[in-house]
């Protein structure tokens, strides 16, 4: 940049930086700057809490927890520490899904108890516990094997 240019470049800053109306514009500015961070830090900060206490079910416990020496049949214990949520199954290996149409089957929170045939393929059981105004919980899943007794 030649002197020239930055002498202007001083002078306008000299003669326009002390001006009132100059004050003004760059404090509403700064404002305005507030005024839309503080708008991204309020829409943020509810998305990053997702997930955690309070705002998503607790994730399902399954007992046991796998089978790898169930004969013919199982029965499984699905719980979850969400007091009023619902639990959904699969046994297809898909995923289910929450929500009243959610994938899956649909079993009380207060039974919870699912019991299937175990075949010469192993068969896995995911589980989901969902309620209304709470995000789902993350997936339990368990693996039981079918193991010949002879």
């Amino acid at each position: 940049m030649s002197t020239r240019a930055t002498s202007k470049i001083g002078k306008f800053f000299s003669l326009h930086v002390g001006a009132p109306r100059y004050k003004r514009f760059v404090m509403e500015k700064i404002t305005l700057s507030s005024a839309a961070l503080a708008a991204i830090i309020a829409v943020t900060i509810p998305q990053a809490c997702v997930g955690t206490a309070g705002t998503q079910c607790a994730k399902p416990t399954l007992t046991p927890s796998d089978a790898t020496h169930a004969t013919t049949s199982v029965t499984v214990r699905i719980a979850t520490k969400t007091a009023g949520a619902y639990l959904r199954y699969t046994l297809d290996g898909s995923t289910p899904t929450g929500e009243l149409s959610g994938n899956g089957t649909q079993i009380a929170a207060a039974s919870g108890k699912v019991s299937f045939t175990v075949g010469p393929r192993e068969k896995t059981l995911k589980a989901i516990a969902y309620k209304p105004g709470l995000a789902d919980s993350s997936i339990a899943e368990g693996t039981y094997v079918y193991e010949s007794p002879y």
